[in-house]
């Protein structure tokens, strides 16, 4: 599974339910063509898309028991991944690095540039 996927399968983790719109703006991605992103998701059956109830012309994205399932066991090989990344780079930078970054993927910097 490539990070992008799992990004994909967190998100809807935290969100729930979403419209492929509003999943793409919450991982900052264009949403022309993300759809084609999640096809592969479907088709291996970790997330649905349904027609959007609210709004038939759009489509709304659901994580799946086998996504769940997909997510946890990929839950422990990121821990490891984190702990590696904060063996090497230190706790401290590796905390300044996380705060910057989410700094620069928020509103306040995006309406700023």
């Amino acid at each position: 599974m490539k990070t992008t996927q799992r990004a994909i399968l967190a998100q809807l983790r935290r969100s729930g339910t979403l419209s492929v719109g509003a999943l793409a703006e919450a991982l900052v991605k264009e949403a022309s063509g993300f759809t084609n992103t999640l096809k592969p998701l479907e088709r291996d059956g970790f997330i649905q898309l349904k027609p959007d109830p609210a709004d038939r012309r759009g489509r709304t994205v659901c994580l799946t028991a086998a996504g769940m399932r997909k997510l946890k066991e990929t839950d422990a090989l990121w821990a490891v991944a984190q702990a590696r990344f904060e063996a090497a780079i230190g706790r401290a930078e590796s905390a300044a690095l996380r705060a910057t970054l989410v700094a620069l993927a928020g509103d306040g910097f995006s309406d700023a540039v």
